[in-house]
C-alpha cells in the first residue's frame, strides 16, 4: 500500500501539487491533501485491514502529515516499509523525529527558500535536522540537501517534487514502482 500527502494549496495544473495528485491516475499511490488528525486516524483504520508493505510519502506540509500518520501507526504496531519526505515544512520547529516503526527512508530538502511569497524566511526552507528513535534507523534513512538542480538553477521549495521524481539519489517514482 502506498499513501502520500501533497502540500498545502491548489492541486490543479500548473501547481506543484498536481504532479503528486497525478500518481493517483497512474495507480502508483493514493495521494491526499494534508489532513487533520481525525482524517489521519481514518486513513490508519483503512491501513490496519491490509497486510502488505506500506510506503508513506509527503511533500511540504504533507510530509508533516506523513510523519503524523507514522506516529499513529506506531501506536497500532504497524511498520512503515519506506518513508519518503520531500522538503518538509514545519511552522513549529526545525527538528523532525522519525518514529521507530519506520524501517527505512529518504528525505530531500533545500535551504534556498521558496518562490511563493507566503513561505518567507525559514517557512520556505525544508527541515534539515532529523532525530531517530531507533539507532538502526540512522543507517537506513538517507537525507539529501539540494542546493542546485541539474540545470544549475537554485533548488527552491516548489522544485523539490520534480527533484524527487527525477534527480534525487533515490527517486520517488522508483520507490513507488519497485516496492509492491
Amino acid at each position: 500500500m502506498k499513501i502520500g500527502f501533497h502540500g498545502l494549496g491548489p492541486a490543479s495544473f500548473p501547481y506543484v501539487n498536481y504532479s503528486l495528485v497525478q500518481l493517483n491516475e497512474f495507480k502508483l499511490a493514493t495521494v491526499f491533501p494534508p489532513v487533520s488528525l481525525l482524517g489521519l486516524f481514518s486513513i490508519a483504520r483503512s491501513i490496519e485491514k491490509r497486510n502488505n508493505p506500506l510506503i508513506v510519502f509527503g511533500y511540504s506540509r504533507g510530509a508533516i502529515a506523513a510523519l503524523r500518520l507514522c506516529r499513529i501507526l506506531l501506536q497500532r504496531q504497524i511498520k512503515i516499509h519506506f518513508l519518503y519526505l520531500i522538503d518538509p515544512i514545519s511552522y513549529y520547529g526545525q527538528l523532525l523525529r522519525i518514529p521507530s516503526n519506520v524501517e527505512q527512508g529518504f528525505a530531500c530538502f533545500q535551504r534556498n527558500g521558496a518562490r511563493t511569497p507566503i513561505l518567507f524566511g525559514r517557512f520556505g526552507k525544508g527541515i534539515a535536522n532529523y532525530v531517530f528513535t531507533n539507532t538502526h534507523q540512522a543507517n537506513r534513512f538517507i537525507t539529501e540537501q539540494v542546493s542546485l538542480l541539474k540545470n544549475s538553477q537554485p533548488a527552491l521549495h516548489e522544485d523539490m517534487v520534480y527533484y524527487s521524481f527525477f534527480e534525487a539519489t533515490i527517486p520517488l517514482l522508483s520507490v513507488l514502482r519497485e516496492i509492491v
